[in-house]
Protein backbone atom coordinates (compact mmCIF):
# COMPACT_ATOMS: atom_id res chain seq x y z
CA UNK A 1 0.00 0.00 0.00
CA UNK A 2 1.37 3.43 -0.93
CA UNK A 3 1.19 6.79 0.76
CA UNK A 4 2.02 10.28 -0.48
CA UNK A 5 5.75 9.82 0.25
CA UNK A 6 5.80 7.10 -2.41
CA UNK A 7 4.58 9.43 -5.16
CA UNK A 8 7.99 10.32 -6.57
CA UNK A 9 7.43 13.62 -8.37
CA UNK A 10 5.62 16.86 -7.76
CA UNK A 11 1.88 17.15 -7.32
CA UNK A 12 -0.36 19.51 -9.22
CA UNK A 13 -4.01 20.46 -9.04
CA UNK A 14 -5.71 21.68 -5.88
CA UNK A 15 -6.59 20.27 -2.46
CA UNK A 16 -9.96 19.13 -3.82
CA UNK A 17 -8.67 17.89 -7.19
CA UNK A 18 -5.06 16.75 -6.74
CA UNK A 19 -2.79 15.37 -9.46
CA UNK A 20 -0.57 12.46 -8.48
CA UNK A 21 2.54 11.32 -10.38
CA UNK A 22 3.57 7.69 -9.91
CA UNK A 23 7.10 6.88 -11.07
CA UNK A 24 7.47 3.60 -9.17
CA UNK A 25 5.64 0.29 -9.33
CA UNK A 26 3.33 0.06 -6.32
CA UNK A 27 -0.14 -0.57 -4.97
CA UNK A 28 -1.97 2.74 -5.04
CA UNK A 29 -4.97 3.46 -2.80
CA UNK A 30 -7.09 6.54 -3.57
CA UNK A 31 -6.56 9.16 -0.84
CA UNK A 32 -10.13 10.46 -1.26
CA UNK A 33 -13.39 9.55 -2.95
CA UNK A 34 -14.13 11.13 -6.31
CA UNK A 35 -13.67 10.78 -10.05
CA UNK A 36 -10.23 10.31 -11.56
CA UNK A 37 -8.61 10.38 -14.98
CA UNK A 38 -5.74 7.94 -15.47
CA UNK A 39 -2.84 8.56 -17.86
CA UNK A 40 -0.56 5.57 -18.56
CA UNK A 41 2.78 6.23 -20.30
CA UNK A 42 5.06 3.50 -21.61
CA UNK A 43 8.84 3.86 -21.38
CA UNK A 44 11.01 5.03 -24.28
CA UNK A 45 13.77 3.07 -25.96
CA UNK A 46 17.42 4.09 -25.87
CA UNK A 47 19.47 5.02 -28.92
CA UNK A 48 22.23 3.04 -30.56
CA UNK A 49 25.88 4.09 -30.61
CA UNK A 50 28.44 3.43 -33.29
CA UNK A 51 31.59 4.67 -34.98
CA UNK A 52 29.84 4.32 -38.32
CA UNK A 53 27.24 6.78 -39.55
CA UNK A 54 25.41 3.87 -41.16
CA UNK A 55 24.30 2.51 -37.80
CA UNK A 56 22.77 5.40 -35.90
CA UNK A 57 19.19 5.20 -34.67
CA UNK A 58 17.41 6.99 -31.87
CA UNK A 59 14.84 5.25 -29.68
CA UNK A 60 11.08 5.40 -30.04
CA UNK A 61 8.60 6.71 -27.47
CA UNK A 62 6.28 4.64 -25.33
CA UNK A 63 2.57 4.35 -25.98
CA UNK A 64 -0.07 6.46 -24.23
CA UNK A 65 -3.29 5.07 -22.71
CA UNK A 66 -5.96 7.24 -21.04
CA UNK A 67 -9.02 6.37 -19.00
CA UNK A 68 -11.27 9.41 -19.21
CA UNK A 69 -13.18 8.96 -15.96
CA UNK A 70 -13.44 6.41 -13.17
CA UNK A 71 -15.29 6.72 -9.86
CA UNK A 72 -13.06 5.70 -6.93
CA UNK A 73 -13.33 5.40 -3.17
CA UNK A 74 -10.75 5.00 -0.45
CA UNK A 75 -11.69 1.32 -0.18
CA UNK A 76 -10.42 0.61 -3.70
CA UNK A 77 -6.87 -0.18 -4.79
CA UNK A 78 -4.81 -0.29 -7.97
CA UNK A 79 -1.73 -2.23 -9.03
CA UNK A 80 0.64 0.09 -10.88
CA UNK A 81 3.63 -1.19 -12.86
CA UNK A 82 5.92 1.42 -14.42
CA UNK A 83 8.21 0.42 -17.28
CA UNK A 84 11.93 1.10 -17.14
CA UNK A 85 13.45 3.35 -19.77
CA UNK A 86 15.76 1.66 -22.25
CA UNK A 87 19.28 1.59 -20.80
CA UNK A 88 22.20 3.52 -22.26
CA UNK A 89 24.65 1.58 -24.38
CA UNK A 90 28.34 2.15 -24.93
CA UNK A 91 30.78 0.90 -27.51
CA UNK A 92 31.64 1.06 -31.17
CA UNK A 93 28.68 -1.02 -32.33
CA UNK A 94 25.85 -1.26 -29.79
CA UNK A 95 22.11 -1.40 -30.40
CA UNK A 96 19.67 0.44 -28.16
CA UNK A 97 17.38 -1.19 -25.60
CA UNK A 98 13.57 -1.20 -25.70
CA UNK A 99 11.55 0.55 -23.02
CA UNK A 100 9.33 -1.35 -20.60
CA UNK A 101 5.55 -1.63 -20.40
CA UNK A 102 3.45 0.43 -17.95
CA UNK A 103 0.14 -0.94 -16.66
CA UNK A 104 -2.68 -0.09 -14.27
CA UNK A 105 -5.22 -2.62 -12.99
CA UNK A 106 -7.67 -2.39 -10.13
CA UNK A 107 -11.06 -1.62 -8.69
CA UNK A 108 -13.62 -0.60 -11.30
CA UNK A 109 -11.40 -1.26 -14.34
CA UNK A 110 -12.76 -3.99 -16.62
CA UNK A 111 -9.37 -4.50 -18.28
CA UNK A 112 -5.77 -3.56 -17.56
CA UNK A 113 -4.74 -0.18 -18.94
CA UNK A 114 -1.56 -0.86 -20.91
CA UNK A 115 1.09 1.26 -22.63
CA UNK A 116 4.01 -0.67 -24.07
CA UNK A 117 7.55 0.61 -24.43
CA UNK A 118 9.17 2.03 -27.54
CA UNK A 119 11.83 0.13 -29.48
CA UNK A 120 15.51 0.82 -29.03
CA UNK A 121 17.68 2.09 -31.85
CA UNK A 122 18.78 -0.68 -34.19
CA UNK A 123 22.12 -1.10 -35.95
CA UNK A 124 20.76 -0.22 -39.37
CA UNK A 125 20.20 2.78 -41.60
CA UNK A 126 17.27 4.24 -43.46
CA UNK A 127 14.55 2.91 -41.17
CA UNK A 128 12.37 4.00 -38.26
CA UNK A 129 12.23 2.52 -34.78
CA UNK A 130 8.75 1.44 -33.73
CA UNK A 131 6.79 3.36 -31.10
CA UNK A 132 5.00 1.68 -28.23
CA UNK A 133 1.32 0.84 -28.40
CA UNK A 134 -1.61 1.17 -25.97
CA UNK A 135 -4.77 -0.77 -25.18
CA UNK A 136 -7.95 -0.85 -23.06
CA UNK A 137 -8.18 2.89 -22.53
CA UNK A 138 -10.70 5.37 -23.87
CA UNK A 139 -7.73 6.80 -25.80
CA UNK A 140 -4.88 4.59 -27.03
CA UNK A 141 -2.06 6.30 -28.93
CA UNK A 142 1.12 4.91 -30.45
CA UNK A 143 4.43 6.47 -29.45
CA UNK A 144 6.40 8.58 -31.91
CA UNK A 145 9.16 6.89 -33.88
CA UNK A 146 12.88 7.45 -33.77
CA UNK A 147 15.14 6.34 -36.57
CA UNK A 148 18.29 6.70 -38.60
CA UNK A 149 19.95 10.06 -37.92
CA UNK A 150 16.69 11.27 -36.37
CA UNK A 151 16.01 12.39 -32.85
CA UNK A 152 13.95 10.24 -30.49
CA UNK A 153 10.19 9.89 -30.74
CA UNK A 154 7.72 11.73 -28.47
CA UNK A 155 4.66 10.59 -26.54
CA UNK A 156 1.39 11.54 -28.28
CA UNK A 157 -1.48 12.91 -26.20
CA UNK A 158 -3.91 13.83 -29.00
CA UNK A 159 -2.89 11.19 -31.54
CA UNK A 160 0.18 9.20 -32.55
CA UNK A 161 3.32 10.77 -31.10
CA UNK A 162 5.58 13.01 -33.15
CA UNK A 163 8.52 11.29 -34.81
CA UNK A 164 12.08 12.51 -34.44
CA UNK A 165 13.31 14.45 -37.47
CA UNK A 166 16.54 14.88 -39.40
CA UNK A 167 18.09 18.35 -39.28
CA UNK A 168 21.33 18.34 -41.26
CA UNK A 169 23.17 15.33 -39.85
CA UNK A 170 22.29 15.57 -36.18
CA UNK A 171 18.54 15.29 -35.92
CA UNK A 172 16.01 16.73 -33.47
CA UNK A 173 13.78 14.91 -31.02
CA UNK A 174 10.02 14.92 -31.49
CA UNK A 175 7.98 17.49 -29.55
CA UNK A 176 5.11 16.49 -27.32
CA UNK A 177 1.95 17.55 -29.17
CA UNK A 178 0.74 19.63 -26.18
CA UNK A 179 3.52 21.84 -24.82
CA UNK A 180 3.63 22.97 -21.22
CA UNK A 181 4.88 22.12 -17.75
CA UNK A 182 4.25 18.42 -17.17
CA UNK A 183 4.29 18.73 -13.39
CA UNK A 184 1.76 21.56 -13.42
CA UNK A 185 -0.78 19.41 -15.27
CA UNK A 186 -4.16 19.17 -13.53
CA UNK A 187 -7.93 18.69 -13.93
CA UNK A 188 -7.71 16.28 -16.84
CA UNK A 189 -5.06 18.20 -18.79
CA UNK A 190 -1.56 16.88 -19.51
CA UNK A 191 1.34 18.51 -21.34
CA UNK A 192 4.99 17.87 -22.14
CA UNK A 193 8.20 19.32 -23.51
CA UNK A 194 9.89 20.20 -26.78
CA UNK A 195 12.41 17.73 -28.18
CA UNK A 196 16.16 17.94 -27.79
CA UNK A 197 18.40 19.33 -30.54
CA UNK A 198 21.42 17.62 -32.06
CA UNK A 199 24.87 18.37 -30.71
CA UNK A 200 28.36 18.35 -32.19
CA UNK A 201 31.29 17.94 -29.80
CA UNK A 202 34.89 18.61 -30.83
CA UNK A 203 37.60 18.84 -28.17
CA UNK A 204 36.05 21.40 -25.77
CA UNK A 205 33.24 22.74 -27.94
CA UNK A 206 29.70 21.69 -27.07
CA UNK A 207 26.54 23.10 -28.58
CA UNK A 208 22.83 22.34 -28.50
CA UNK A 209 20.43 21.09 -25.88
CA UNK A 210 20.23 17.41 -26.67
CA UNK A 211 18.44 16.06 -23.58
CA UNK A 212 14.64 16.19 -23.43
CA UNK A 213 12.02 16.87 -20.80
CA UNK A 214 8.85 14.83 -20.13
CA UNK A 215 7.07 13.21 -23.09
CA UNK A 216 9.60 14.47 -25.68
CA UNK A 217 12.37 12.82 -27.71
CA UNK A 218 16.07 13.42 -27.08
CA UNK A 219 18.68 14.06 -29.78
CA UNK A 220 21.92 12.52 -30.95
CA UNK A 221 25.49 13.60 -30.41
CA UNK A 222 28.36 13.65 -32.92
CA UNK A 223 31.63 13.45 -31.01
CA UNK A 224 35.30 13.83 -31.81
CA UNK A 225 38.24 13.69 -29.39
CA UNK A 226 36.21 13.63 -26.18
CA UNK A 227 34.30 11.10 -24.15
CA UNK A 228 30.67 12.14 -24.32
CA UNK A 229 27.11 11.01 -23.65
CA UNK A 230 24.14 11.46 -25.95
CA UNK A 231 20.80 13.02 -25.09
CA UNK A 232 18.72 11.29 -22.42
CA UNK A 233 14.93 11.35 -22.49
CA UNK A 234 12.91 12.02 -19.37
CA UNK A 235 9.43 10.42 -19.24
CA UNK A 236 8.27 8.27 -22.13
CA UNK A 237 10.46 9.73 -24.89
CA UNK A 238 13.07 8.03 -27.05
CA UNK A 239 16.79 8.46 -26.32
CA UNK A 240 19.31 9.89 -28.80
CA UNK A 241 21.94 8.01 -30.75
CA UNK A 242 25.68 8.50 -30.29
CA UNK A 243 28.33 8.71 -33.01
CA UNK A 244 32.04 9.06 -32.42
CA UNK A 245 34.85 9.65 -34.83
CA UNK A 246 38.14 9.64 -32.99
CA UNK A 247 39.57 8.55 -29.66
CA UNK A 248 37.57 7.90 -26.49
CA UNK A 249 33.99 6.74 -26.51
CA UNK A 250 30.39 7.89 -26.67
CA UNK A 251 27.35 6.65 -24.78
CA UNK A 252 23.88 6.53 -26.28
CA UNK A 253 20.96 8.34 -24.66
CA UNK A 254 18.65 6.41 -22.34
CA UNK A 255 14.93 6.14 -22.93
CA UNK A 256 12.46 7.99 -20.71
CA UNK A 257 10.91 6.05 -17.84
CA UNK A 258 7.30 4.98 -17.75
CA UNK A 259 4.87 6.92 -15.57
CA UNK A 260 1.26 6.93 -14.39
CA UNK A 261 -0.52 10.23 -13.79
CA UNK A 262 -3.75 10.21 -11.79
CA UNK A 263 -5.84 13.38 -11.82
CA UNK A 264 -8.92 14.01 -9.73
CA UNK A 265 -11.52 15.70 -11.92
CA UNK A 266 -14.93 17.33 -11.27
Amino acid sequence: MSNFSDFIGSGGGSASFPTIFLHKSQTWVPPQDGNIMIHVIGAGGSGSCSNSASYLQSGAAGGYCKKNSLAVTTSGSFTVVTGAGGAQTIGSFSAGVAGGTTTVAGTGLSATLTATGGAGGALSSGTYTTGGTASNGDINNAGGRGGWKRGGGAVGLTGAGNDGVIVDFLGTGGNCDILGDFYSSSLGQLSGSAGGTGTYVYTYGIGGDYAAGPLAGAAGIYKESLNAASGNASIGGGGGWGYYNGVGYVTSGRGGEGCVVIQYIP
